[in-house]
């Protein structure tokens, strides 16, 4: 070949060469979607963002989302050996990222948009050149359908997922393996594996403050809930991921959660999970703080009332040790104000109200409650009986029955109507429903009146409750929110009482436990205050509690004023008819020492006029008041009324007349053409409208059994016939002193028994109707 041809041939070839090169260089999918998109930066990527978008578009590669990150991964390239689709690296206030496509060039975002630059013709990017990295596909590309959807899930949160609620989703969209929800749950599951020799799709577990879980994707990086969404990251290149990370797991087939002891209180609390948490909330609607979520959950299932306070729920409960733990035993922890209180589920786990909420935790895995682990209590049926309110509804105290019926009202401090009250209007409400015991309204002034079973300051840690008092006595405590006696409760045995305390914030069973020990000043018993009904005075006095005071009142329709409520009970209850004003009674009267009145005397005090009031025995009247109406004073509290006590007064009984016994006694020698019942009949109903039978068998049946010695005018006597047996023969109305009115013949005539033995030896009975027969 002639030499004139050589060099020109040989230009030929080498630009062949070059023309090759370039054409593989074009030929790179990743540079030329990168010069493709080369204008406006329409989505606002950051240069690592558009680095990240190009590999994944144009190759199926997941790169990280930071240019840093992205750097760690991959092979570096010296610039001389950059090729097309290669990841160019600039050092500026941060570390930025591009794509090279050939010749110099490379793709980046500026502020001018999506941009070609050239490092061999710009000295500012040929300076801020730190370096280049090739991401061979073989190497990068995902393979596996969980890790695939991971990453395509990177990005915002919209499910609120938890790290490992984001896993379990995963696996049951793309392998059909249903996980369990909880993080510590699926650690228990699947094969170990080693970190060495992570496979696309395994996932992987970090100690937080609880135990997380992610997918693994490839080369360090993987998918997890982060604060930010569900982020990409790298334990190569973030010191936080690499110090948390505590293993990995893989799941070929699906892997049947471990069986976990369980129960109705587990249930229960694993049925609220996802409740919002509320310091003052106690149902799933409010959300729950860590002590009402168990108390709620006890109360759902065994209908006790165990104490919405962590503390109270530890003390109450039987201690046990964390090797003992079984599911539905209460877990405790010390939080920052205090114990915070869970319920174990088993497998070292337990359900807790927590500030995301009421969430499943395990004892191991979470940092924070594996540190402040604080103890444990159950509740066999014997305990939980003793906080359930059933098991006092039938009980023989009718004290205790009636502060049942109060169980969950709200407490509030000096409140005095059913809706919400405090402790000692609780014990005012129930003595005085049940007993008829009328104690003062404040618990410093109750515990001044009553029988004393335990004085003040006695060692209540060196006794057993039960044997020095019994339930339906009340205890006094003092300096809970005051120095002298501040609260009270009553006693229901087993040192459990029944209380409106502002600790629970409502009615409520609580156990004896170290505070109320501490604050315990005394017990005492109000059996003996019961308002006696023995006087007649006394008895309607009784039922006008609560009428309206007003000035000239003397009927339970227009109001009374303190003579005229006097005069309306003597006149009702003994039929004496007292005159109408204080003064004027005072002077009818019989006086009587302080020292010897008796239930239904009159006590008088002085004001603007004399008062005067029932005496119904404790040391306790009824009186017209004018801002309280009809009420019942005590004069062992009341400072007003017994510095104006002036003297007391007794009024002769006479025997309530009966209006029978009167017409009975009218009709004395009247013809009566009837039998002795059908003078009954007509007798007790033009006396009385009660309707009679005129049979003398279904007469006997009306009223109740009288013994003979204990007649009273208007009683109906039964007496049989001459020939003696238990046959009722003839029907009397009894007059008083042995006397009775009866159809004789037929003549309605008076007969004393006193001078005729006759008729006492053919006496059978005598009745007294109580009530309109049916």
């Amino acid at each position: 070949m002639p030499k004139f041809l050589t060099f020109p041939i040989f230009l030929l070839m080498l630009s062949g060469i070059f023309l090759d090169n370039a054409a593989a260089q074009e030929e790179d999918s990743a540079a030329e979607l990168a010069v493709d998109m080369v204008g406006s930066n329409d989505q606002d990527f950051l240069t690592s963002e558009l680095v990240q978008y190009v590999f994944e578009e144009s190759k199926g590669i997941y790169l990280p989302r930071y240019a840093r990150e992205q750097k760690g991964l991959g092979r570096e390239v010296e610039r001389s050996e950059v090729q097309a689709g290669d990841v160019v690296f600039f050092q500026g206030s941060s570390l930025m990222s591009g794509i090279y496509i050939d010749n110099g060039r490379f793709v980046i975002v500026t502020s001018d948009g999506i941009t070609e630059r050239n490092l061999d013709k710009s000295s500012y990017w040929s300076d801020a050149y730190v370096g280049a990295n090739r991401y061979p596909e073989e190497e990068f590309t995902v393979d596996d359908p969980a890790a695939q959807l991971a990453i395509n899930s990177t990005g915002e949160n919209n499910k609120d997922f938890i790290t490992s609620e984001l896993v379990q989703f995963i696996y049951d969209k793309t392998k059909n393996i249903s996980l369990p929800r909880s993080a510590s749950d699926q650690w228990l599951l699947g094969e170990n594996i080693e970190q060495e020799h992570l496979q696309p799709g395994d996932v992987v577990f970090f100690q937080g403050t609880y135990l997380m879980s992610g997918i693994y994707i490839d080369n360090g990086r993987f998918v997890i809930v982060t604060s930010s969404g569900i982020s990409e990251r790298d334990m190569k290149t973030s010191d936080y991921w690499s110090s948390t990370y505590v293993g990995a797991k893989r799941y070929i087939t699906e892997t049947p959660v471990p069986a976990r002891a369980g129960n109705d209180i587990v249930e229960q609390a694993r049925s609220l999970i996802g409740s919002p948490y509320n310091q003052n909330g106690e149902d799933p609607e409010n959300g729950f703080s860590t002590g009402t979520l168990v108390h709620y959950v006890y109360q759902e299932v065994t209908g006790s009332w165990l104490s919405k306070r962590p503390a109270g729920l530890y003390d109450a409960g039987k201690k046990i040790n964390q090797d003992e733990l079984q599911p539905g035993d209460i877990v405790f922890f010390k939080g920052s104000e205090g114990l915070i209180s869970g319920i174990y589920t088993g497998d070292r786990q337990f359900i807790i109200a927590s500030s995301s909420g009421v969430r499943e935790r395990h004892l191991d895995y979470h940092t924070y409650y594996a540190e402040r682990y604080a103890g444990a209590v159950r509740y066999p049926d014997e305990l939980l009986k003793k906080s359930d309110p059933s098991t006092y509804a039938d009980h023989e105290n009718p004290v205790i029955r009636e502060a049942i019926k109060y169980m969950g009202t709200p407490y509030l401090m000096t409140g005095s109507t059913h809706d919400a009250f405090d402790c000692s209007f609780l014990i005012q409400t129930v003595f005085r429903d049940a007993a008829d015991v009328y104690l003062p309204r404040i618990s410093y002034k109750q515990w001044e009146v009553g029988k004393t079973i335990l004085e003040a300051g006695t060692d209540i840690y060196s006794i057993e409750l039960d044997n020095h008092i019994k339930p339906g006595d009340v205890l006094y405590f003092s300096g809970t929110w005051q120095e002298d006696i501040s609260h009270t409760a009553v006693y229901l045995g087993d040192d459990h009482i029944i209380h409106a305390t502002g600790e629970e914030g409502e009615t409520t069973i609580s156990y004896m436990n170290e505070y109320w020990k501490e604050h315990f000043t005394g017990v005492k018993r109000f059996d003996d205050l019961t308002i006696q009904y023995d006087d007649g005075a006394v008895f309607e006095a009784y039922q006008l509690l609560g009428t309206e005071y007003h000035l000239g009142g003397a009927s339970p329709e227009q109001g009374f004023d303190t003579g005229g409520l006097v005069q309306y009970v003597y006149n009702e209850g003994l039929n004496i008819d007292l005159p109408r004003y204080g003064d004027e009674q005072w002077q009818e009267g019989t006086e009587v020492s302080r020292g010897q009145i008796e239930s239904g005397d009159l006590m008088f005090f002085q004001g603007s006029s004399l008062i005067p009031a029932v005496y119904i025995g404790n040391n306790q009247i009824i009186v017209a008041t004018q801002f309280s109406g009809v009420a019942v004073i005590d004069l062992t509290t009341s400072a007003y009324w017994p510095p104006r006590y002036v003297g007391s007064r007794t009024y002769e009984r006479s025997e309530e007349e009966s209006r029978e016994a009167q017409l009975a006694e009218a009709y004395s020698g009247e013809s009566y053409a009837g039998t002795s019942g059908e003078f009954i009949k007509q007798v007790f109903e033009e006396g009385s409208g009660i309707i009679l039978p005129a049979t003398m068998d279904m007469l006997r049946q009306h009223g109740e059994k009288v013994h003979i010695e204990e007649l009273e005018r208007g009683d109906i006597m039964f007496f049989a016939g001459e020939d003696g047996g238990d046959t009722a023969e003839l029907a009397a109305i009894y007059l008083g002193e042995g006397r009775f009115a009866a159809v004789l013949g037929e003549t309605v005539a008076v007969t004393d028994m006193n001078t005729d033995q006759y008729w006492i030896e053919r006496l059978l009975e005598g009745r007294r109707l109580t009530e309109q027969p049916l």
